[in-house]
């Protein structure tokens, strides 16, 4: 989206909409397996990628959906304020779009049919669908509902005319940096369990085919390779100092940072932290990328949180950190 050009006010309120609507289906799936669970904590030990049973003996949610609830309601709030809102809408639709489409594939195979109801089923398909039609229509919304910046005096000139602020210089270095990082973490991740497990066990970890734990579970090489995408291009952003870079490395660092934290809470739960020098060199390793992923998503967050002067309106009113930090956001 070009620096100079913002979301008209109704397109701006659509998209907090859609957002809004997209944290609702997976508010109410998460809501559901608490339902069916025996004790709520036992939705966030399946979360986590324990072995808890559900009442019916199935569950519906996986990490994703708690991660993705945060994720939408804070980007709701900051679209409906924010200059670089068609950053926001675009990055997380484009998210939203490639962790829900293996979804649809899984859901009509074979092996799920046979072992879910016709009603639970239906009812995740269409909630998925649904999902990847509003992720669609938060880049439709991005894209259609542009308009030029108001020429107005700084004084009247609200944050949400402004330009989209870029990172600081140091700060998208910084943040380039490390979502490349990441990305080539997640991607040797990927390339040992391909040489290790093999193509065809490898395969299924990457379509989900008899390998999912929940209905709306993403596969987890998918996961890593959609997450290893988005960061690709979210580093080139942040090193370039691209209008967008900024809520599209913060949107990414969103699902890494739960990625880190159910893998982790995984760790303490079944007891790998407290005898981490006894584990193998691989589950050390896979215990260290997952304090990584922690610790990346929250110092991209840090790096992109500061804007650059340059994005400011010349002559307006100076506002307060915090507004100013989550208006343009």
């Amino acid at each position: 989206m070009s620096e100079d050009r913002k979301l008209r006010p109704g397109a701006r309120w659509a998209g907090a909409s859609v957002l809004a609507a997209l944290a609702a289906l997976d508010l109410a799936w998460i809501v559901r397996d608490f339902e069916k669970a025996a004790n709520v904590t036992d939705a966030w030990w399946m979360w986590s990628g324990l072995i808890f049973r559900a009442q019916d003996g199935i569950w519906a949610s996986s990490f994703v959906e708690p991660t993705l609830l945060i994720l939408y309601t804070v980007c709701a709030v900051t679209a409906a304020v924010s200059s670089a809102a068609g950053g926001i809408l675009v990055s997380t639709g484009a998210l939203t779009i490639l962790l829900r489409v293996p979804t649809l594939w899984n859901l009509n195979a074979s092996w799920v049919q046979g072992g879910v109801s016709d009603g639970l089923r239906i009812k995740v398909l269409i909630s998925a669908i649904a999902m990847l039609v509003l992720g669609t229509a938060l880049i439709v919304l991005a894209a259609a509902g542009r308009r030029g910046v108001p020429a107005a005096s700084g004084s009247t000139r609200s944050g949400r005319d402004e330009r989209p602020a870029r990172p600081t210089p140091a700060r998208g270095v910084a943040a380039g940096v490390l979502l490349a990082a990441v990305a080539a973490v997640l991607i040797s991740w990927e390339i040992h369990s391909a040489t290790q497990q093999g193509w065809e066990l490898y395969s299924r970890h990457f379509t989900g085919d008899r390998s999912l734990a929940t209905l709306l579970a993403v596969p987890e090489s998918w996961y890593g390779c959609a997450l290893a995408l988005i960061s690709l291009c979210a580093s080139f952003a942040a090193l370039t100092r691209a209008p967008y870079s900024r809520p599209l490395g913060m949107t990414v660092s969103g699902p890494l940072l739960g990625l880190g934290l159910f893998h982790l809470s995984f760790a303490a739960k079944s007891g790998l932290l407290s005898g981490f020098g006894e584990l193998a060199t691989r589950d050390q390793l896979w215990l260290a990328t997952a304090v990584f992923e922690i610790l990346a998503a929250l110092g991209i967050l840090l790096a992109l949180a500061t804007r650059d002067g340059d994005g400011d309106s010349a002559g307006r009113e100076p506002q307060s950190g915090t507004i100013r930090a989550f208006s343009s956001a």
